[in-house]
């Protein structure tokens, strides 16, 4: 799963590819406006009506360039520090709001849930989940937790579906229930809550 400094990096990355192709834009409308100020008797009504508008536009790109990274910056620094802060203790132990699953060491236990993109922009997610908390005051790691897509991308209006599964390993005590919290992030608030109840082992038949 991305690390902090994997979105930000990332981030980092898609701004700095977006402002070189402004300014090698620039350079060209920035040129002609250099070459219209030396010779101004050569620039004709037409041809000045359009340097201006090239210039009024590039302007206009410049402010909306930058007011989206503003909000992009923001809206990860705001994730990040979510997760940085988000207290242990969140995790809910109700059935009533939560997934309830149940099985055996040795299972693997499939369930899904939906990303739904109500805006009008893309969305870009990340799942992440912490780390199961027993009843009983014992943890198991997340790595127990597999996504189906672990990123994706959800476009405007649009909803995608995502595949989680669980590997009921020898770190799951048999007869302990579990929870744990998986956390959507690009979409804030949007948490998954999954309780799993781990049964007894099966016994297996006695020979005949």
């Amino acid at each position: 799963m991305a690390t902090y400094g994997d979105e930000l990096r990332s981030l980092f990355s898609r701004n700095l590819q977006a402002n070189l192709k402004l300014l090698d834009r620039a350079g060209g409308v920035l040129r002609e406006a250099g070459r219209a100020a030396r010779e101004p008797k050569r620039l004709r009504g037409a041809d000045a009506k359009a340097l201006v508008g090239d210039l009024l536009q590039l302007q206009l790109d410049y402010y909306a360039r930058l007011s989206d990274q503003s909000v992009q910056y923001l809206n990860t620094v705001v994730a990040l520090a979510e997760r940085a802060v988000a207290p242990p203790a969140a995790i809910p132990d109700t059935a009533a709001s939560a997934t309830v699953l149940s099985g055996r060491a040795g299972e693997t236990l499939a369930f899904q849930f939906a990303l739904d993109n109500p805006n009008d922009q893309a969305v870009s997610a990340a799942i992440e989940s912490r780390e199961w908390l027993g009843r009983d005051g014992t943890r198991v790691a997340a790595d127990s937790l597999s996504f189906e897509p672990a990123a994706t991308v959800v476009e405007p209006k649009e909803n995608r579906t995502v595949l989680g599964r669980i590997a009921i390993d020898d770190r799951f005590a048999p007869g302990v229930t579990y929870d744990t919290l998986i956390r959507v992030a690009g979409f804030p608030g949007r948490e998954v809550a999954i309780t799993l109840a781990v049964g007894e082992a099966a016994t297996p038949p006695k020979p005949a």
